[in-house]
């Protein structure tokens, strides 16, 4: 069975977000709080960037500090893949 739109954008995102801060050794999941997880400015606009290259989807870095935590996050970007 595949994987779902929002599984497959949290997956991405989890993978991003180890390779760009030092939360490599965390377990990172939707409910983890963005804050916790060390992205700074830097790395928002990168991941946004990844984000956007592999789902062909428009984001804001800015959109990722607008979420508490990563799972709120991943369920916009679902939310306008779907539309």
């Amino acid at each position: 069975m595949s994987q779902s739109i929002e599984e497959q954008v949290l997956a991405f995102a989890i993978e991003q977000i180890k390779i760009r801060t030092k939360a490599a050794d965390m377990e990172i999941t939707a409910e983890s709080v963005l804050t916790d997880l060390g992205l700074q400015s830097i790395e928002a606009v990168l991941l946004s960037g990844e984000i956007e290259d592999k789902f062909q989807v428009e984001i804001d870095p800015a959109d990722i500090f607008a979420h508490d935590t990563l799972g709120s996050f991943v369920r916009e970007i679902s939310e306008r893949l779907k539309a």
